[in-house]
């Protein structure tokens, strides 16, 4: 299980490593099969630049660009649905906290029965989970699997997202934040400034098009057709 740590005291956020190390050594006695990577972040630079190769987040930014719940809500605008603890220590902004944010609450000084019960919470969802995409409407949220996802094509400001099932819905935001949300999905490409594709679902390319499986085509860079291989 793969570990962040992102935390702007550095006391704190040593004393999490160390109890963090503790718990792991005792979990591997027991289970050699589920290693545990513990990786440590003092802002959120660093943390945001691959945040879905995470199962589980430990957070206290106070006095970062953004604070803690900023960061969860960042973390979940872009698709993240991994385990995500709030850590208040000095300052406690639990109370901002909201059921659409998804966040455990572990308090500081750390308890390591609280710590060991948020450790069990993590590593059960990380087993049972499947990435999904979240498909913004003007009312609801679609989630739908990886390979329910056909394609999405830029309207004005908005996005029309088509599903592999026929469906079709309005996402109301522009290609660029729903492609965001994407980039867990590696076979999900962008081809600016209007497609968003399921490259498994190209049936071939030619100069400056790309045409899907349900036959419809599309006008696209060369740049980006170079960068294509139809997966079959």
């Amino acid at each position: 299980m793969h570990i962040a740590v992102c935390m702007d005291v550095a006391a704190d956020r040593k004393q999490l490593e160390r109890l963090l190390g503790r718990s792991a050594d005792r979990r591997l006695e027991k289970d050699a099969s589920v290693p545990y990577y513990v990786q440590s972040f003092g802002n959120k630079e660093a943390l945001l630049m691959r945040p879905f190769m995470y199962d589980l987040f430990f957070i206290d930014l106070t006095s970062d660009t953004i604070d803690s719940v900023e960061l969860i809500r960042e973390l979940r605008n872009r698709g993240v649905t991994a385990t995500i603890a709030l850590c208040p220590g000095s300052v406690d902004l639990s109370d901002r906290l909201t059921e659409e944010d998804n966040a455990l609450i572990l308090r500081q000084p750390v308890k390591e029965a609280e710590l060991e019960q948020i450790l069990d919470i993590a590593l059960a969802e990380a087993l049972e989970r499947e990435p999904k995409l979240d498909i913004r409407g003007q009312s609801d949220t679609v989630h739908v699997k990886e390979g329910e996802f056909l394609y999405a094509q830029r309207v004005d400001d908005i996005t029309d997202v088509y599903l592999a099932d026929g469906r079709k819905v309005h996402c109301f935001e522009s290609i660029d934040k729903f492609y965001l949300r994407c980039e867990k999905f590696p076979d999900i490409l962008y081809m600016p400034p209007d497609l968003v594709v399921h490259s498994r679902y190209i049936m071939s390319t030619g100069f400056g098009k790309v045409e899907l499986k349900n036959g419809e085509k599309f006008r696209v860079s060369n740049k980006y057709i170079r960068k294509l291989k139809p997966k079959r």
